[in-house]
């Protein structure tokens, strides 16, 4: 019981996370505007957009498992294949937060100002 509240109650925080970030990405975006390459590299590579920005990647990440997760146990009575699927959920999961942090990295790394 309590296994599933926490996930419920995980998943509606990442879910406020991810609309406030939404909500404000485009007012910030508009206040660069004319928005070129320069101007966008330099916002993600600030310090406080770079942390934002990490925290909606692993926010909508962790949001996605839980969605999938719940799906695969509800709908996929096979062990092995819901085994499988968790695994390779997980796994394209835990790959792309590895890929969207480098990226966001070698941004912050490569600024120009």
């Amino acid at each position: 019981m309590a296994q599933g509240l926490s996930a419920w109650l995980l998943q509606r925080f990442t879910a406020i996370y991810l609309a406030i970030y939404l909500l404000v990405l485009p007012v910030v975006l508009a206040s660069l505007w004319p928005l070129d390459f320069l101007h966008w590299r330099a916002l993600f590579a600030a310090p406080l957009m770079s942390v934002a920005t990490s925290l909606f990647a692993l926010a909508l990440l962790i949001h996605a498992w839980i969605g999938v997760r719940d799906v695969l146990l509800d709908y996929v009575h096979a062990i092995w294949l819901r085994l499988g699927l968790l695994a390779l959920t997980g796994l394209v999961l835990l790959g792309s937060l590895l890929w969207i942090l480098r990226v966001l990295a070698i941004t912050a790394a490569t600024s120009y100002e």
